[in-house]
């Protein structure tokens, strides 16, 4: 198996991982902050449908144009449509992270070598910036935590960084 094929399957992991820790979760846990101001687990999917439509649109720049320069991708509460279900938040996320596997999949060899230079991380490549995607196991176990939150206790309660 290819090193692309490697991350390609990462990142369709997610949605399948989502979905197994999702299921038992209800709307109200969904909304459960786990302090005051703190992102909640419906924060957190929306983010992730969110932020998936701007990294395919980098993607697309990183491959049609020459060494681009990309912005950090801030969190964007703001972004988040909270009245949706949990279900419609997740859906938009597989919807959009089905269009980035797609579009990966269609690239050649040489596109997965395509420079850019990263705000935070300097001069980086393609291939990189799936493999930092790709590297989402700590924001699917962070999800996890959230999702078993009635459950915890503070004092073992993680917030994730995304």
């Amino acid at each position: 198996m290819s090193r692309r094929s490697v991350l390609i399957e990462a990142l369709a992991a997610t949605p399948r991982d989502l979905a197994r820790i999702l299921r038992p979760v209800d709307e109200a846990t969904a909304r459960m902050r786990p302090m005051s101001g703190e992102w909640c687990l419906a924060d957190v999917i929306a983010h992730l449908g969110f932020i998936e439509e701007r990294y395919l649109a980098r993607l697309h720049r990183i491959v049609e144009q020459d060494n681009p320069y990309e912005p950090y991708l801030h969190p964007d509460a703001g972004a988040h449509d909270l009245t949706r279900s949990l279900a419609d938040l997740c859906a938009e996320f597989v919807a959009r992270r089905a269009e980035t596997l797609a579009f990966l999949a269609d690239l050649d060899q040489r596109d997965w070598g395509r420079p850019l230079v990263h705000e935070t991380i300097g001069p980086t490549r393609l291939r990189e910036q799936v493999h930092r995607d790709a590297a989402g196991t700590t924001l699917i176990m962070g999800i996890e935590q959230m999702a078993n939150l009635p459950n915890l206790s503070n004092e073992y309660y993680v917030w994730i960084n995304c």
